[in-house]
């Protein structure tokens, strides 16, 4: 039993959380992060719970962290300066990239800039085959030769990435050695190490991150390092990875590419926590703070994984314009720009984000320089926020300077009143979210309206009842804690290790024995991979393989069972068969049993338990029978139009048995939740507050009433949006045409009732959707929609 810290480094705010496991008291910090030295923030949260608990640091057992560092330095281009070795006419693969356009319309298309400069792109003489069979032997002089010229021209870190080398890394192995040798004290990165798979782009991007990122990395955890012995901290560090799991220091500073996304799987993580606990087995995490906001599904306890994730996007809601990273990860997706900025657009409308304020000048009403309205100003302004009870009373917001800035920037500019403008901006950053959240779930397979809404982050329970609302759900849940739910998760999140072999055969081929042998190999791989100390005893595997349809593009992850692999040879085949069956209908809503199977990949994770802490903070182990004291708040109520009166209670006095019937504001040190009208608030036994929303949810409101201002018709235009690009989604996810998927060749358009194209979906292919205007029109002659004589007609041909 010992003392826990969970550090969680967002954009806006730096948040601890510190649990003692003997006594259950939990302890919370929230600092403003300093982007120049993200370790200052760290050293001035630990010591403030220095201050609450006397002498923790010194007795704290772990410290677990989640940081932005990397992707940081990719985006902002802050890495080492990195050279690439490469097999013979492979030099520009981070160049020629895939050939998908992630914008079919945009003739100005760009791409972000290779992190490795062409100059600093060398080849080497080798080749080897794709089964591993050496082509072309290893030219040991143009490896020097390389490595030399990498040098003079400034090289800080190498990447080596030669073609094949997931099937044969022997040449990998020699190049690192001489590396050693040429150029000793540059940090080297073998592909063979970060991604053991095929698909050359990837894998070279993969491991540019990783050698880009290395010494920056390794920098800023010297400098963690001494400021945690400064204060006293004696306790092991560990850091999140992108996957949900936990592992040392040692192995973020060889494998920096694994922590690139480690903050928000955080989240997800405690999320699920509390999903189990509320008794929910299909939920949305949402997380939103106050630089971006981002969702994941969880069904059944277990957090949605995928092994690709993309950085550094020329538009950051476009998927395709950024560089891909092939590594486990958290199924994060980004649904919004947190404390976006909102302006006018030049269409006479208001747009929110995707810029936002940051921590650095943060927004108008945080009184550090911010000139721009954004998000959170709008909540201050709407009376959301309590301006003298920000982080508990700790910040103080300015009120008034927020509302002059929505006045004078957007007010006046659009035709609307202050409170338009502030509802405005509200309403459409959970548009933004709802459409996005929609198209999210749709492509695995699921309604929105059949999950419960997991809300955390600063500004996730501000928000969450109005999305809750918009995407149809009926349950709200804001778990204990939610401003610092990340960090929470960190110290319950399992210790983990994962790993690929690309090992493609065809399923009637496949050696049940040969790949018990793989598996058994790359389990004592994946336990070697996990921090030193962890129980052996407690270890556990999952397994699983990349299984496609023979000429397939893209595959898809499906569990193999030990048992599996010892029914022999025909029985795996046929147990494997009906678990992608399981997985594929889910996703696409059909199989097709006469067409022939592959196995791409095998992967193996290794997993050690996290801490579980008995929490006495939680308010739901306590009852309470008399209602709790509130007290009131003007607060705008969009089913009104207006500022109503808002009951207003701390979240600390709402106990078991206790029942709120909203309109009505629930605060607590790290964040405020907003329960609309109508909707009834519990806590449950873990001290979560469950909101249920009422059956008539699509409250009634401006837009609804059909009152067409600026942000009326911004939002229509925005659910249009949402509307054919959930339909895309279906489209892709039931389309066996590797075309449609990898190369979007289709089109899904919405039409006036004069056949006239309005928009098309994101990923339409302009000579496609160019063609289904003068179809319709015919359709329309033929067919008037206004007949319903004929319109039966059609639907029975």
């Amino acid at each position: 039993m010992g003392i826990g810290i969970g550090c969680d480094i967002g954009g806006t705010f730096t948040d601890l959380l510190m649990i003692d496991e003997a006594s259950g008291k939990v302890f919370v910090d929230k600092v403003l992060t300093t982007p120049a030295d993200p370790s200052l923030a760290i050293e001035t949260g630990l010591l403030g719970l220095e201050r609450q608990s006397p002498g923790a640091l010194a007795q704290a057992l772990t410290l677990v962290h989640g940081t932005t560092l990397v992707i940081n330095a990719v985006i902002e281009r802050k890495g080492a300066r990195t050279g690439l070795l490469t097999t013979c006419g492979f030099r520009d693969v981070l160049e020629i990239g895939r050939e998908k356009r992630y914008d079919g319309n945009d003739l100005q298309i760009t791409f972000p800039d290779p992190l490795v400069p062409r100059p600093l792109r060398l080849e080497v003489e080798e080749r080897v085959h794709t089964s591993g069979e050496v082509l072309v032997p290893l030219d040991e002089a143009s490896v020097e030769k390389a490595l030399r010229l990498l040098l003079e021209r400034g090289a800080q870190s190498i990447a080596v990435c030669l073609l094949n080398s997931f099937a044969n890394a022997a040449h990998e192995k020699r190049i690192g050695e001489i590396a050693a040798r040429v150029a000793p004290g540059i940090p080297v990165t073998l592909s063979h190490e970060v991604l053991r798979e095929l698909k050359e782009y990837e894998r070279s991007t993969t491991s540019v991150v990783n050698a880009y990122a290395k010494p920056v990395v390794e920098k800023y955890l010297q400098k963690l390092d001494q400021r945690l012995a400064q204060i006293g901290f004696k306790g092991e560090l560990l850091l999140m990875q992108s996957s949900g799991g936990l592992n040392s220091s040692e192995m973020a500073r060889r494998f920096p590419v694994q922590i690139i996304e480690s903050g928000p799987a955080a989240g997800a993580i405690g999320a699920a926590h509390y999903a189990r606990l509320a008794g929910h087995d299909k939920v949305l995490a949402f997380d939103m703070g106050g630089t971006t906001a981002k969702m994941c599904l969880v069904v059944e306890g277990k957090v949605a994984r995928v092994n690709q994730l993309e950085v550094d996007r020329v538009h950051r809601f476009k998927r395709g314009s950024g560089i891909p990273v092939r590594i486990p990860v958290v199924d994060l997706t980004e649904i919004g720009a947190g404390g976006g900025i909102a302006k006018g657009s030049a269409k006479g409308t208001m747009e929110v984000g995707p810029e936002s304020a940051s921590a650095d000048p943060g927004p108008v009403c945080y009184g550090q320089g911010g000139t721009e309205p954004t998000v959170s100003d709008a909540d201050v302004v709407l009376g959301y926020l309590n301006p003298a009870y920000f982080l508990g009373g700790r910040m103080s917001l300015d009120r008034a300077k927020a509302a002059a800035a929505i006045e004078t920037k957007l007010a006046n500019v659009l035709g609307l009143s202050m409170a338009q403008a502030a509802w405005g901006i509200h309403s459409l950053v959970n548009e933004n979210m709802a459409s996005a959240a929609k198209v999210y779930v749709a492509e695995k397979g699921e309604s929105p309206s059949n999950c419960a809404v997991v809300a955390f982050g600063g500004a996730g329970p501000v928000h969450a009842y109005d999305l809750a609302r918009r995407i149809g759900a009926r349950t709200l849940i804001i778990p204990p804690r939610a401003g610092v739910a990340s960090a929470f998760g960190m110290l319950i999140a399992p210790a983990s290790f994962d790993t690929v072999q690309t090992h493609r055969t065809r399923l009637a081929r496949a050696d049940a024995a040969e790949l018990e042998t793989l598996y058994a190999a790359m389990e004592a791989e994946a336990r070697a991979g996990l921090p030193r100390g962890t129980q052996p005893d407690a270890v556990w595997f999952e397994r699983a393989a990349d299984v496609r349809y023979v000429g397939q593009g893209y595959d898809i992850a499906v569990p193999v069972e030990p048992a599996m692999l010892g029914a022999g040879d025909g029985n795996f085949a046929q147990a494997l068969r009906a678990a992608f069956n399981k997985s594929y209908f889910l996703l696409y809503g059909r199989v097709f049993d006469e067409l022939e199977l592959e196995i791409m990949n095998l992967r193996v994770t290794a997993y050690a338990p996290g801490k579980q802490f008995a929490d006495e903070f939680s308010a739901g182990r306590k009852a309470g029978k008399a209602a709790p004291e509130s007290t009131q708040r003007e607060a705008y109520c969009p089913i009104a139009g207006k500022f109503l009166p808002h009951a207003v209670y701390k979240r600390g006095d709402i106990l078991l048995g206790h029942r709120i019937v909203g309109p009505a504001i629930v605060e607590e040190p790290e964040s405020t939740t907003i329960v609309g009208a109508g909707a009834s608030l519990t806590v449950d036994a873990s001290g979560s507050l469950v909101v249920q929303l009422p059956e008539e949810a699509a409250a009634r409101s401006r837009e609804a009433a059909g009152e067409l201002d600026a942000v009326s018709l911004e939002m229509l235009w925005r659910r249009l949006t949402s509307s054919v690009d959930e339909l895309a989604a279906a489209l892709v996810r039931t389309s066996f045409s590797t075309v449609v998927r990898d190369v979007a060749d289709y089109a899904c358009g919405v039409f006036d009732a004069e056949g006239r194209l309005l928009l098309r979906s994101t990923d339409s292919t302009p000579g496609i959707a160019g063609g289904l205007a003068p179809m319709l029109q015919h359709m329309l002659e033929v067919v008037p929609p206004h007949t319903p004589g004929r319109r039966r007609r059609a639907g029975r041909q």
